[in-house]
C-alpha cells in the first residue's frame, strides 16, 4: 500500500516538474534582461524583464500611474487613457500597435497597486476585456495579465516586468512568440529615458 502511495507521489511530482517551464533568456541589452517561457494551457509565450534603475519606487510609480502618458514610453502604444481611478486602483485603456497587416490591439488594464508587500511595491495588471465596448477597427485581447515588481535597493530600484496576454484573432503564434522581446525592452528603455530626462 505504502508503495503505492510513493508511486503515485513521484507520478504527480514529476507531471508538476515538467509542466512548469523555466524562463530562458531571449535579450540582454543596454542593462535589461528579458526572460521568456511556455505557459501552461497556451501557445503564447509569457515574459519577465528585469533592470536596475536610479530612481525610488515611489519616483517610478507615479510614471506608471500616469497613463495619460503611456504614449511617450509604453512600448507601440498608440493611445492610452485613465478612466477610472479608486484607492490604489485604477482602469487604465491602451491600444497597443501591431504591424500590418494586423489590426492594432487593445485592453483596459485594471491596476492594483500594493506598497505593503516585503519585496517592495507589486503593481498587479489585470486586463478587463468587457470593461468598455469594442472599437471598430481594432481587436480587443481576451487575456492579459501580469504585474510589476518595485524592489528598492540603495539609491536605486530593481524593476521587474512579468507578462502573458492572447493577442486574439488571427496573429500567428511565431511571429508573436519570435518578437514578445521587444515590447518589454522598449517599454522599459522608455521608462528609464524618462526618468533620466525629469532628473
Amino acid at each position: 500500500m505504502n508503495s503505492i502511495v510513493l508511486i503515485c507521489l513521484l507520478l504527480l511530482t514529476s507531471h508538476h516538474v515538467f509542466s512548469q517551464n523555466s524562463w530562458e533568456i531571449d535579450k540582454d541589452k543596454e542593462d535589461i534582461k528579458v526572460y521568456t517561457r511556455m505557459e501552461k494551457d497556451s501557445d503564447f509565450k509569457s515574459f519577465k524583464a528585469v533592470m536596475m534603475l536610479t530612481a525610488s519606487p515611489d519616483e517610478i510609480l507615479k510614471i506608471l500611474k500616469n497613463a495619460d502618458a503611456y504614449t511617450k514610453w509604453y512600448g507601440f502604444t498608440k493611445t492610452s487613457q485613465l478612466l477610472k481611478e479608486e484607492k490604489a486602483i485604477q482602469y487604465n485603456y491602451v491600444e497597443t500597435i501591431f504591424p500590418w497587416p494586423y489590426n492594432n490591439r487593445d485592453m483596459v488594464y485594471k491596476m492594483s497597486i500594493d506598497p505593503t508587500t516585503a519585496n517592495g511595491i507589486r503593481i498587479a495588471l489585470n486586463g478587463i476585456p468587457d470593461y468598455i465596448p469594442e472599437k471598430r477597427g481594432i481587436v480587443r485581447m481576451k487575456k492579459a495579465e501580469g504585474y510589476i515588481l518595485l524592489k528598492p535597493s540603495g539609491n536605486s530600484t530593481e524593476i521587474t516586468y512579468v507578462f502573458h496576454s492572447e493577442p486574439g484573432d488571427n496573429i500567428p503564434v511565431w511571429l508573436a512568440n519570435n518578437s514578445i522581446a521587444e515590447l518589454p525592452f522598449t517599454t522599459l528603455s522608455g521608462l528609464r529615458k524618462v526618468l533620466q530626462e525629469k532628473k
